[in-house]
């Protein structure tokens, strides 16, 4: 626990996914309610490969994900895009900037 997480205080489901099946749906290996800070806002990110995605908002939470994972927010399924970690002057991994769309 770190020093934002009593900012935390939205849940959002986070769906770790394992690449897709035959029909191109992404394959859900496991599923776990995070806490969160939720920010609805229209942004042009540019994702890890280098493409530009139009993002729907981001979140602020501790856990680990990765790009391509499923966050069910309010009802809703959106797709994780891009990850920034933020650490500490230590070095300690505070927190992750996740834009989803």
């Amino acid at each position: 626990m770190g020093y934002f997480t009593d900012l935390f205080i939205q849940k959002a489901l986070l769906k770790t996914t394992s690449g897709s099946d035959s029909n191109g749906k992404p394959v859900v290996v496991d599923e776990k309610e995070i806490d969160c800070r939720i920010e609805y806002n229209d942004a042009i990110v540019i994702g890890p490969q280098g493409e530009e995605f139009a993002s729907s908002g981001k979140i602020f939470c501790e856990a680990d994900m990765k790009c391509g994972d499923l966050l069910g927010i309010g009802g809703r399924v959106f797709s994780v895009i891009k990850i920034n970690p933020s650490f500490s002057f230590d070095g300690i991994h505070v927190l992750n900037e996740v834009y989803f769309q």
